[in-house]
Parts: structure tokens; C-alpha cells; sequence
């Protein structure tokens, strides 16, 4: 759902996590907007958690430990 892919935990972690699926590269904004799937997606199969909850928490990790400056516009 969501146009997005998700699949489960393998061995060890099996029933416990759960995986997204990409090709390639992610950046920072890509990740948020794929949290946001699995956070709806977790919700409409009545999943108890606080919506953005997950988001949230992914951007102040970001915005906490961003490597790379942002450059300021001219």
C-alpha cells in the first residue's frame, strides 16, 4: 500500500521488524516519506501508535546529527 514496499523480518528478527524496500540511494526526505508509509500503513491494520510518532523521531535524529550542512540560500 501507500506505493510502497514492505516486507518481514528475516531469521532472528522474524515477526519482530519489519523491512522497507528500495533501489538504490535514499536521502533524508526519502526516508521521513517512507516512514510515513509504514506509519499508515501499521495504523490501518490498527496498529496503537501516536501518528507521525515515528517521523518525528527520525527528524530530530536528523536534524541532530546531520553531517552535511545545510547551505544557506543567497
Amino acid at each position: 500500500t501507500y506505493q510502497t514496499s514492505l516486507g518481514g523480518g528475516l531469521n532472528k528478527v522474524a515477526g519482530k521488524v519489519f523491512r522497507i524496500g528500495h533501489l538504490g540511494w535514499l536521502n533524508e526526505v526519502m526516508v521521513l516519506a517512507s516512514l510515513s508509509a509504514a506509519e499508515l500503513t501499521l495504523l490501518d491494520c490498527g496498529v496503537k501508535l501516536a501518528p507521525g510518532s515515528g517521523v518525528g523521531a527520525a527528524i530530530q535524529h536528523f536534524r541532530a546529527s546531520a553531517a552535511v550542512p545545510v547551505a544557506e540560500a543567497a
